[in-house]
This record gives structure tokens, sequence and C-alpha cells, in this order.
């Protein structure tokens, strides 16, 4: 509930405080005197926008703040959410917002910033705001349709919601699907064209190393002529009559003998002999080489044929045979990523054919629902109808199935209204008067505070186009309501300022040369005389009279909601 609202340089308003209570409290004042501004601050307060600067005219700074009190759990429970965790029922909630000639606002909620965005959240929870803007909202059937969910259950309301979720993930869907479709015919080229990468690979089967080891085999097999003659020529010199073999045993032989006689040629002659068995070695090997190396053009032509295969390989997947294999691997990764998405087409259309039988199933419980709800709805709101002064006129709730389903369901839902008897229905937004919007949109506020605890209610204009006895059908009605919710009236009528169990009057005068709104809590004998002004423009004894009489017969019809 709003206890306390304070408001500091706010348009024309220099300084102004309520304190409202429990019930219906009504604000009255002559056209232009700053009623509607004292609702206008409080939905400022609460995140809502205004079309001009609020700061009043040479002032620096302003604010406006608002104690709230007996707030629901459901309160608290979203502020621990957001942080504010030392808050905790009952503690009063402080809201503050500032406004600063720079253009900036600062919002606080008990001392500490709170952010815009959930200043506007924490309002919708506190205060319900009935004006013309909200009337215009009325005039939606999409509004129609979240009010017929509203009153038709938790329950039904969870279905919607999940309803909507599976609604949701079935676009995602049909989304990702389509992407798949259309990518794929490319996705089975990207395969089989990788395939054909992976089968030429496979096809070389190569190794690591293996080019060098070719190229090396190459070399020897293009110089075999060349290898065998000087293989040859080496070893008529080192095996040949006086080769290099005969001359180095003589030699040693000579030496050997003289040694005996100096004993220094025996090292020398040693070497010799070792040079010998070097040559004899050397002379062994070159015979088994020149039988090898005999010249192969096949062979030659498969090693050149087999290093040129793998030369493409290298040409278009290397530089290096390591890096041709790891393009294989790469690209069987790659096949079996593509396999993959073909695998998820499949899982995808599973999930689609489940998520849209249970959304037939949801579909056809949320549909009945509504229609029974449509018929309860109706006969409600034309009782609440003749209860605010249009006892001819009729309400229908028209249910009908959507060619499209969309996220909440198959159903469309508008309100239909027929103002006078003998004509037919039509859609409400097109056939009501400002005056019947109103009374419209406290008919359906009444119907669900009887279903829900109803937070601060503020009517502003509801009293746009009433007089004489639709004005105390209204009134009636408002006390009902405030019966279960505080409820905060701005009013030009005196039957709706009579109701109020508070009465505060707004008023302009001049002080050193500006005008200034205030605005004061009435006394009884200050209620009087403004309920006479407000029945005929100024004070007399009948006017007077006519304001007892109105005072009383409120008391008596409120005594019967308690």
């Amino acid at each position: 509930m709003l206890a306390d609202l304070e408001i500091s340089n706010f348009a024309i308003v220099a300084e102004a405080s309520f304190s409202f209570g429990a019930g219906l409290n009504v604000l009255t004042g002559e056209t232009g005197a700053g009623k509607s501004l004292v609702v206008e601050a409080l939905n400022y307060l609460l995140g809502g926008s205004l079309r001009e600067k609020p700061l009043r005219t040479g002032t620096e700074n302003g604010f406006v703040s608002a104690r709230f009190i007996d707030v629901g759990a459901n309160v608290y429970k979203l502020l621990a959410e957001w942080g504010f965790s030392d808050l905790e029922e009952p503690m009063d909630l402080v809201l503050t917002r500032e406004i600063r000639s720079s253009g900036r606002t600062v919002s606080r909620l008990n001392g500490r910033m709170i952010a815009l965005s959930n200043l506007r959240e924490l309002g919708a929870l506190l205060v319900d705001f009935h004006g013309q803007h909200q009337q215009y909202a009325l005039m939606r059937p999409a509004v129609h349709l979240g009010m017929v969910d509203h009153l038709s259950g938790r329950e039904h309301e969870a279905r919607v919601e999940r309803y909507g979720v599976l609604y949701r993930r079935h676009g995602q869907i049909e989304r990702e699907l389509a992407d798949i479709q259309e990518g794929e015919r490319l996705r089975l080229r990207e395969i089989d064209w990788s395939n054909h990468e992976i089968e030429e690979i496979d096809g070389a089967a190569p190794q690591i190393g293996e080019d060098v080891q070719l190229e090396e085999r190459i070399k020897v097999l293009s110089a075999a002529e060349e290898l065998a003659q000087g293989c040859a020529g080496a070893l008529q010199s080192l095996d040949g009559e006086h080769g290099a073999e005969e001359l180095l045993g003589s030699a040693a032989a000579v030496l050997q003998t003289l040694s005996g006689k100096d004993k220094r040629l025996q090292p020398l002659g040693q070497l010799l002999q070792d040079a010998e068995i070097n040559v004899r070695e050397c002379i062994h090997e070159l015979y088994a080489y020149h039988e090898e190396i005999a010249s192969d053009p096949r062979e030659l032509d498969s090693l050149q044929e087999r290093h040129e295969a793998l030369r493409r390989l290298q040409r278009k997947y290397g530089p290096e045979l390591a890096d041709v294999l790891n393009y294989r691997a790469a690209a069987q990764r790659k096949v079996e990523e593509l396999l993959g998405r073909g695998e998820q087409g499949e899982a995808l259309q599973e999930e689609e054919g489940r998520l849209l039988a249970e959304m037939h199933e949801l579909a056809l419980q949320i549909s009945d629902q509504r229609r029974r709800t449509a018929v309860e709805m109706s006969a409600m709101v034309e009782r609440e109808l003749a209860a605010v002064g249009l006892k001819q006129s009729r309400f229908q709730v028209d249910c009908q199935q959507l060619v499209e389903p969309g996220s909440d369901g198959e159903d469309k839902v508008e309100f239909l209204f027929a103002p006078n008897p003998g004509e037919a229905f039509k859609p409400l937004a097109k056939v009501a008067s400002g005056g019947e919007m109103s009374r419209v949109m406290l008919a359906l506020t009444v119907i669900f505070s009887r279903f829900n605890k109803v937070r601060t209610v503020v009517y502003d204009e509801i009293d746009s186009g009433l007089g004489g006895l639709a004005g105390q059908d209204v009134a009636h009605s408002l006390m009902e309501l405030a019966s279960r919710a505080q409820v905060i009236c701005v009013t030009h009528l005196a039957v709706l300022a009579a109701a109020g169990e508070r009465q505060y009057h707004m008023h302009k005068r001049v002080e050193e040369g500006r005008t200034v709104t205030v605005g004061s809590c009435l006394n009884p004998e200050e209620r009087e005389l403004e309920l006479a002004r407000m029945l005929s423009g100024e004070d007399t004894d009948t006017a007077r009279r006519h304001a007892c009489a109105l005072l009383q017969r409120a008391e008596e019809q409120r005594a019967a909601f308690c």
C-alpha cells in the first residue's frame, strides 16, 4: 500500500506531501489545478516517462519519493534476486527518483541505487495505473487474451507458458532445419570432395621419409653406368697387375726384412701391412658393390613414377609428407562432422514431431479453458456493467481459432460490446465511448480483485463522460474495489469525491510572481465546502445539504462492504 508520497519541484508543484490510507482516496480540484500531476509524479517515480522535462522551471534539483507498506512476499522475493536481500518482510520500501537540471535522474530504493528497468518491474508489482493510456491498451486484442488467461487460473497460465516455450523451440528447430536443408547439397558435395581427397591420399599410402629414400635411390640408378665404370677402374688400380695391393705387399716385406737391422723401421712396416689389409677389404667391398650396381631402367622408371606421385600429393596437401597425412586426418574429421549434421537433422525432425504432438494437446486444453472462461467472464462483466450504470449494454468475450497458431496458442480473443439494445456486437475499441471504456475498465478491475490480491490501484479520468446516476453507480463499484485494495482516484464528480474515505484538494496560487500547485488533505468541514463547490460552483446552504447527503450515503454504502 502507498502510505506517503512527497513531491518536490515537479512540473508546477513546488512542494507537496500526501499521506494515503487504505480504501478509497480521492484527489479533487478545478481543471488545471494539478490533480493529474500527482498521478504523473507517482508514475514517473515508478519508472515511467514524461513527454516534457519534469523539473520545475528555474530549479536545479527535484525529486519524487514514496513509502510503501504491507508489501507482498513476492516483492521481497524479487528484491532478493536483485541483491536487496537485506530488505525483508515486513520492512517498508522507500523509493526516490531524483531529477536534475542536466536531465540525468537517479533512482534509489531505501537509499541504495536501483536500475530504471528494475524500478519499472517493481512498480508494476506495487501500483496498477488506469488512465487514458491504459484505455488504449484495453483496445488491443492481445490484452484481452491475457485477461482471459489470467482469469482462467494459474494451472491454465502454466499451460500457456509451457506452450509458449514449445512454440519458441519449434520456431528455432524450423530455422535450424531450413539452414540444414539449404546447405544439404553443399554438405553432400563437401563430403564427396573430402572422400575423394582421402581416397587419393590412401591410394598412394605415403610414409614419412619415403620421399627422401626415393630420391637417394633414383640418384644411384640414374648414374649406374658411371658408377660401374668408375668402380671397375678403381678395382684395376687396386687389384690389377702392379696394383696397389701388390705394391703395398712388396714394400711391407722389404721393411720387415730391414727392421731386423734397424728396429725403427718396424712400425713403418706395420703401417704398410695395415694399409694392405685395408686395401684388401676395400677391394672386397668394391667387387660386391660392382655386382649390385647393374643398371635397371624398369626399376628406375617405377621409382620415378612413385616419386612423382608423392610430389603431386605434396604440392596439393604438403609441402611435406607429414603435412599430407595431417591433411588426410583433418579431411576425415570433416567428413564425420558433415555426416553428423545429417544425423542432427534427423534428430531435429524427431524432436519437432514430439513438440508438435505436445503443442497440439496443450492447444486443445488451452482453447477449451479459454472458451469456458469467455462464457463466465462475459456474464460477470455484464453484471458489473449493470452495476456502473450500463444496464442495457451487452459484453461478449469472443474466442476464434487462428489460421496460424501463435506463441499463446491457437486462439484469438477479442472483447465485443453492444452499448444499446438491438445493436449487434462489435469490437470494444470501435463502439465504446470514453465513459463506457472507463466503466468497462473498472468492471474488469473489480472482477479481478475478487480472484486475486490487488495492489494499489490508481484511476485518472475515470469520470470522463459520467454524470447523474452513472456517477453513483461508479462510486459504488469503486467502494467495493476499495474494500479489497487501496484505490487512488482523480475526479471532477462530487459523487465520486464523496465516496472517498479521504479527500485531497489540489489548487493553484501565485507566490512571488510564480504559479505553484499545492495540495492538502481536507478535514470534514473543508470537505463539505469542497463538495458544495463541486456541486454548484459556490458555497450555498442547498449545496451544503446535498454534500452532507452524499457523504452520509457513501458512509452507509461503505459499511455494507465491511
